[in-house]
């Protein structure tokens, strides 16, 4: 009797940790909506290297603009994934008061990016146990918590720059469309087992000088801009072929 105690107890507890071990395969499907910042990093506007500390004084308040974010994950493994973007930002920049504030150009543009991402958690996402039903304790309460990540990715950025003041008497024959490298860091907090909220803040290299719609012979570099968003993620079950269940 005592064995069969024991091999049912040692059962339980395996099917336990097994069940908590693949308790994130159960919501792999991840859609996602976001509203955030758009900053831009370019010939207008900006400091000098030597009167700047980190690039820190090149952040213009009142030249931040907003983002529109739209993107999905899937779950390759517990601490991996990948998550498709799409993104609607606007960018500005002005030399006034800055190094360049003589020369007095002002842009506005709008752009798009679609990006694919690789995302790896180093700190991971704890699986909800809501749903788990465990011998002799019931369902498991949630319990919220923190997950932060870091990605890398690739897409391209489609943007149309309007010139301002002084910058109409400029005329550059450039492509508007980008590739673009996504990098940064985000992170979740759990709302529930099917709600999380978010933020992701990363910076975008790209193959152009013309963001802007313009470019000088002291350019030393491509233009740059960055996307802050907070984001609102609904965890999708996963059905028993693999593919999200949106009921």
């Amino acid at each position: 009797m005592k064995r069969i105690l024991f091999l049912v107890l040692a059962i339980s507890v395996i099917t336990s940790v097994t069940l908590r071990a693949q308790a994130w395969k159960i919501r792999r499907y991840e859609g996602i909506v976001g509203i955030g910042t758009s900053n831009y990093f370019g010939d207008i506007g900006g400091y000098s290297k030597g009167e700047n500390i980190l690039g820190i004084k090149d952040l213009s308040i009142s030249r931040t603009r907003p983002s529109f974010y739209l993107g999905a994950r899937y779950k390759l493994y517990e601490v991996l994934a990948l998550k498709l973007n799409f993104t609607f930002g606007f960018l500005s920049g002005s030399d006034a008061n800055k190094q360049n504030d003589a020369r007095n150009l002002e842009f506005s543009a709008t752009i798009f990016e679609p990006s694919i991402q690789v995302e790896y958690s180093f700190l991971k996402e704890k699986a909800s146990q809501s749903y788990l039903m465990m011998k002799g304790s019931g369902v498991r309460p949630f319990n919220s918590n923190i997950s932060v990540y870091v990605f890398l990715g690739l897409g391209g950025g489609f943007f149309s720059p309007k010139a301002k003041e002084n910058l109409e008497n400029f005329e550059f024959d450039y492509s508007k469309a980008t590739l673009v490298v996504p990098m940064g860091l985000g992170l979740k907090y759990g709302l529930s087992p099917k709600w999380s909220i978010g933020f992701d803040l990363g910076g975008r290299l790209t193959t152009t000088d013309y963001l802007d719609g313009y470019t000088s012979s002291y350019s030393k570099s491509n233009d740059v801009y960055y996307f802050g968003v907070i984001n609102f993620v609904y965890k999708m079950r996963t059905t028993r072929s693999g593919w999200p269940a949106f009921r």
